[in-house]
């Protein structure tokens, strides 16, 4: 008779008895992104909030900036044990932390105000240069994920990334900003009107409103970001 191995906590080693390779009291224990901006989802602090039944509770920045995307959807603050996984992840090749991420993703969005579901997943692309460099590219990892689970399209060849840009860690946000000008262009026309682009971490969110401003340019309507944990430059 054979026996199935059980998986045990990438963090406190008991036994997980869950889908992802944490078990429940540790990700119990993950620091979920509430209050956060309703835009662009960066954690606000808790004194902010007025008493007022506010509708749509924003943070300064999405009060006097304008941005491409629409929504910016984060069940995760960047914290020690998502900078973690998502760290290993991306650096150290552990690819199915990506399954890992997805899926924690999934069972926390109920915390986001009006999910809102595309009509097609496309990750955020990787230049071939940086590709070669990584050899694989998270973020469609993280879509296969959630186009498989939210039976979605996935879309990984229209938006491109046509300039290799620098790595972005250090930079200040106008730094960020420069950097990743005009890297995105469409290799291919699309059908949709509402789609999310996925990745795994969003600190001042210039690469991603660099991407959806092309897509907006082809005619998208609504562009939502998906991605696992909210930093902030201090990260």
């Amino acid at each position: 008779m054979s026996s199935i191995v059980p998986r045990h906590c990438l963090f406190c080693l008991e036994k997980t008895h869950t889908h992802t390779d944490l078990c429940h009291h540790c990700i119990n224990k993950l620091n979920l992104n509430q209050p956060c901006c309703q835009r662009c989802a960066s954690p606000l602090e808790q004194a902010a909030i007025t008493s007022t039944k506010q509708e749509v509770m924003l943070c300064g920045n999405c009060l006097s900036h304008h941005f491409h995307y629409d929504r910016v959807y984060s069940p995760f603050t960047y914290s020690e044990e998502m900078r973690y996984l998502i760290k290993k992840m991306k650096y150290q090749k552990k690819i199915h932390f990506a399954h890992t991420l997805a899926t924690l993703f999934v069972q926390k969005n109920h915390i986001i105000k009006d999910f809102q579901l595309p009509q097609a997943i496309i990750p955020m692309p990787m230049h071939s240069k940086r590709l070669r460099q990584r050899g694989f590219n998270q973020a469609l990892e993280l879509s296969r994920f959630f186009a498989s689970h939210y039976t979605l399209p996935l879309d990984y060849t229209s938006l491109i990334r046509s300039r290799h840009t620098d790595l972005q860690a250090g930079m200040t946000a106008i730094e960020r900003q420069k950097n990743v000008q005009k890297a995105f262009k469409m290799a291919a026309p699309l059908k949709y009107d509402h789609i999310a682009l996925i990745d795994d971490v969003m600190t001042t969110g210039s690469t991603v409103n660099e991407a959806a401003k092309i897509l907006k340019k082809i005619g998208i309507k609504k562009v939502d970001i998906w991605i696992i944990a909210r930093a902030g430059l201090e990260n």
